[in-house]
């Protein structure tokens, strides 16, 4: 199967200018026949979204304006992982969460952030207690969101209850506010026995600098692939039945 990582600039919004480069990327993603596409934390919004207007306002989702997203996917006839706040209605509160939308562009699943850090405009985010892998076709498939890395916890649950591969949708650059996470994925990886896939971010704004973040493919706790720098789109494929890469490099594609 083939895989894409939407290594892009995200993170400072608007949600409508982010939408577009979204389903330019999904649209790629279905020339170049990927079978998965997994964007980075907070995708939609745009992970800064919080300290540039902290009066925004979450939808319950999956809100209409996914839908062209959603169509993408149907027509591709592939799994999104798509990276987006959330206002739950029974809750009453907000989550950062990993959505999983299958090949009939309906929500196969997702995954709630477990361990928010609460600085850096995470603010407006309420911890989730739950961590289930995800049936994505026929990889059961333990999801995390960025942070979630960092404890190792949360990983072992996911592998605990049979997730065949991790996925972390991340906005995790290597930082004085956020060490080197490098050594944390690996950790997970290494301790779990399972293959993993970072999807991060790019770009560089006031409070970050994304550039230097890493989209990263590890396999039996060492890295397999990496990529840093400018936006780009990255395939690799990978063997669901061995739980093993098969390509020995990132196809790197240009969105623009």
């Amino acid at each position: 199967m083939k895989i894409m990582l939407c290594h892009l600039t995200l993170s400072m919004g608007s949600l409508e200018k982010n939408l577009k480069i979204l389903e330019r990327a999904v649209q790629v993603a279905g020339e170049v026949k990927a079978d998965w596409v997994i964007t980075p934390e907070t995708a939609v919004q745009g992970y800064h979204f919080y300290k540039i207007d902290p009066e925004q306002k979450l939808d319950p989702q999956p809100a209409e304006y996914l839908t062209p997203l959603r169509n993408l996917a149907r027509k591709n006839r592939q799994y999104l992982f798509l990276g987006a706040g959330e206002y739950d209605v029974n809750d009453k509160c907000n989550y950062n969460t990993c959505f999983v939308f299958g090949p009939d562009g309906e929500l196969v699943g997702k995954h709630r952030k477990n361990h928010s850090h609460g600085y850096g405009g995470e603010g407006w985010v309420t911890n989730s207690t739950i961590a289930e892998p995800v049936q994505v076709g026929n990889v059961k498939t333990g999801i995390m969101v960025c942070s979630d890395a960092w404890y190792i916890e949360c990983p072992k649950r996911l592998a605990e209850q049979g997730a065949q591969i991790l996925v972390d949708i991340a906005g995790w650059p290597i930082s004085k506010e956020c060490g080197d996470p490098l050594p944390s994925w690996l950790k997970c990886s290494n301790e779990t026995g399972l293959p993993m896939v970072l999807c991060n971010q790019t770009g560089k704004t006031e409070w970050l600098d994304f550039t230097v973040g890493q989209s990263v493919y590890i396999e039996n706790g060492q890295p397999k692939l990496t990529y840093s720098g400018e936006d780009a789109l990255l395939v690799f494929e990978w063997d669901e039945t061995k739980n093993s890469i098969i390509s020995e490099r990132f196809t790197v594609i240009s969105l623009y």
